[in-house]
């Protein structure tokens, strides 16, 4: 009996305008994509009119939605301003001056995968697929603020089992960040690994573009509180 081959379909992002102009970004394996000019986004957008944090992309089976981030500009879709809309096949995003089309593609398209990890000029088969490239491991973990106002600053996490992420007085790594909570998250140091805790925070913990209630970091993982982002690396 002859086997039917179903052509599995993704979302890609097509960038229309800007710096990265026909780059084309595949949205699968997430169901959350996080758009903006931080590059810790999964979609990175290179321009000084996008927000760092401007829209997000939901992915439920192969309905896409789009949302603003409450962003100053906004999001519009085929010319409309948007707070949330479902994606049609070849609708146009506009995110500040960049323009995307969202098309359903073959899973065997060429493209970057939406990722978290920053664009490589590495054109290996691991960049072109979204990874990350492998460094010599370190020895110290800690969390860099790479996007955000406190942009530059970094905790070690050595010394103690728990650390406190937020704008209290009281944290281990204290943050102007309106949009985050006084205590927002916590780090926590079991065996050789490190767990983050959101805090039932106002705007929630993201990493790698998915909300969280408690996960294990992994070297490379962004963090995502308001409008900071943060890298959690080894030094």
């Amino acid at each position: 009996m002859a086997r039917i081959h179903f052509d599995m379909k993704v979302g890609c992002l097509t960038i229309l305008e800007g710096p990265d102009s026909g780059k084309k970004i595949l949205l699968k394996d997430l169901s959350v994509f996080e758009a903006g000019r931080s590059q810790g986004n999964h979609v990175c957008l290179k321009d000084d009119t996008v927000a760092m944090s401007h829209f997000r992309v939901c992915r439920n089976g192969q309905q896409f939605s789009v949302y603003d981030l409450g962003t100053r500009r906004g999001t519009f879709v085929d010319g409309q301003k948007i707070e949330k809309v479902d994606l049609k096949d070849g609708a146009i995003i506009e995110a500040g001056a960049p323009r995307l089309q969202f098309n359903m593609v073959d899973e065997e398209t060429p493209g970057r995968l939406a990722s978290s990890a920053p664009d490589s000029d590495e054109e290996d088969a691991q960049s072109l697929n979204g990874g990350v490239l492998t460094e010599t491991r370190a020895s110290s973990p800690s969390l860099a603020v790479v996007d955000g106002e406190d942009r530059g600053r970094r905790l070690l996490l050595v010394g103690k089992q728990q650390f406190k992420i937020g704008r209290a007085v009281t944290s281990d790594l204290k943050l102007v960040d309106g949009k985050i909570s006084r205590e927002h998250c916590v780090v926590e140091s079991v065996r050789d690994q490190h767990i983050i805790i959101d805090l039932e925070s106002a705007n929630g913990t993201i990493v790698n573009g998915d909300r969280v209630k408690k996960t294990v970091l992994k070297e490379g993982d962004f963090v995502r509180l308001g409008f900071t982002m943060i890298k959690y690396d080894r030094v």
